[in-house]
């Protein structure tokens, strides 16, 4: 082959990547692609991948009412009154939740009898606690409540958002970090979404809400956590969750599986009334049968809390992203693609390793064909199994066939 040749060859195979590429970041090769990701989905390879969860356990609880005419509203007062939710917790304790986390405030001055036996009732109840900033000079640090655990840290804690002050709670249950008025909360950053996990007052630090909720449904005790900023989260039954510095969970909005969902209202009703209303099979039926064993996140979810605008220019609540974030880290099967400026060097090996092969002989063209392709997906793998990177693979293939045509139509291959 002479160099000419050769060279008119590179700049064709270049000019395919170029085409392969663009086509990739419109997502024209979709289909292969999400096959790709259930393949490594399902070979984690790591045990810790697979021991909290093998497939998400939490049920995001919708509230929307404020989306219907009032004369439709299933509750009486909205935000709903302390007795509707009273209900709402007793029935739900029913279907055997294995936790249930309240996402909104719940203000109660003197909690009465009956709540406090409901409550009681319902399965790892965790409640949020709003903190924030002083708002005045001269302030004493909040004293913390019984129910917020404070974790041990092995690293530099500055960079986590410190609160000054926290609403008293009236109830004997556990709770978590709901607001840091510090900016740190819940936020969209193009394609990637940031949840906080933790926060502090002078040097101990507390889980947000997110957190605790998951250490209730796993029932992991708070003191076996080690929390190293910038690094992970770690505990027992195969906990690590990546995080940064601010002590934040990242996960990629596009390839995030939204978790299961259900009415807040249908728990207006008692099971029995639920069951006979919705037979066996039903959409309905199936979503509060996923109850059972799940961690459930009571939160809004109606049109005006949808703030939060995601790459594909819908909007998302706090409490959808809440829930994508828990299930994410409950299997530990987060993925995240890699960077734009990196999915060029498959290619490149892909094409070197092509203009390598169209030299070979024709019968030793499969013989390539396999080897780059298998490759190709062992790194892809491995890539996967370290640090949840999801390599596109469909260019770097494509001009592998390429190269195994050209190979194959070149009327004088010389010898491998």
């Amino acid at each position: 082959m002479s160099p000419r040749f050769s060279l008119l060859l590179l700049l064709a195979a270049a000019a395919f990547g170029v085409l392969l590429h663009r086509e990739q970041q419109r997502g024209s090769f979709e289909s292969f692609d999400r096959r790709h990701r259930e393949f490594l989905r399902a070979n984690p390879g790591s045990a810790e991948w697979t021991t909290m969860a093998d497939e998400p356990q939490v049920i995001l609880a919708r509230l929307d009412d404020p989306d219907l005419p009032p004369a439709q509203r299933a509750f009486e007062a909205w935000p709903p009154r302390v007795d509707e939710w009273q209900v709402v917790l007793q029935n739900l304790t029913e279907w055997r939740p294995q936790a249930v986390s309240f996402g909104l405030p719940l203000s109660v001055d003197a909690p009465s009898a009956g709540l406090l036996k409901t409550i009681a009732a319902v399965p790892g109840f965790t409640l949020a606690v709003d903190a924030g900033a002083a708002l005045r000079s001269g302030f004493m640090p909040p004293e913390l409540p019984a129910g917020l655990p404070v974790l041990r840290v092995q690293g530099e804690l500055a960079a986590i958002p410190e609160f000054e002050t926290m609403r008293p709670v009236a109830l004997p249950v556990r709770v978590g970090i709901g607001q840091v008025d510090l900016g740190q909360k819940i936020t969209v950053e193009g394609e990637w979404c940031r949840v906080p996990l933790l926060a502090r007052t002078g040097t101990q630090v507390v889980p947000t809400l997110v957190l605790q909720s998951l250490l209730t449904w796993s029932a992991i005790p708070p003191d076996r956590l080690l929390v190293q900023p910038g690094t992970a989260i770690v505990g027992p039954k195969g906990m690590a969750i990546p995080i940064d510095e601010t002590g934040c969970f990242r996960f990629y909005v596009p390839l995030s599986a939204r978790a299961g969902a259900v009415q807040a209202d249908e728990f207006l009703f008692g099971k029995t009334q639920a069951e006979t209303a919705y037979p066996p099979g039903t959409k309905e039926r199936a979503s509060l049968e996923a109850v059972a064993g799940s961690l459930v996140w009571l939160g809004t979810d109606d049109q005006a809390s949808r703030l939060l605008k995601l790459p594909d220019g819908n909007t998302a609540s706090v409490a959808d992203l809440t829930t994508r974030a828990l299930a994410a880290i409950q299997t530990g099967r987060f993925i995240r693609p890699l960077h734009p400026s990196w999915q060029a060097v498959p290619q490149a090996v892909a094409v070197l390793f092509g203009l390598w092969m169209v030299r070979w002989k024709r019968r030793n063209l499969w013989k390539g064909l396999a080897m780059g392709a298998l490759i190709l997906l062992t790194v892809s793998l491995l890539a996967f199994q370290t640090n949840h990177t999801w390599v596109p693979l469909t260019p770097a293939l494509f001009q592998l066939g390429l190269a195994f045509v050209v190979g194959w139509l070149l009327p004088r291959p010389s010898v491998a």
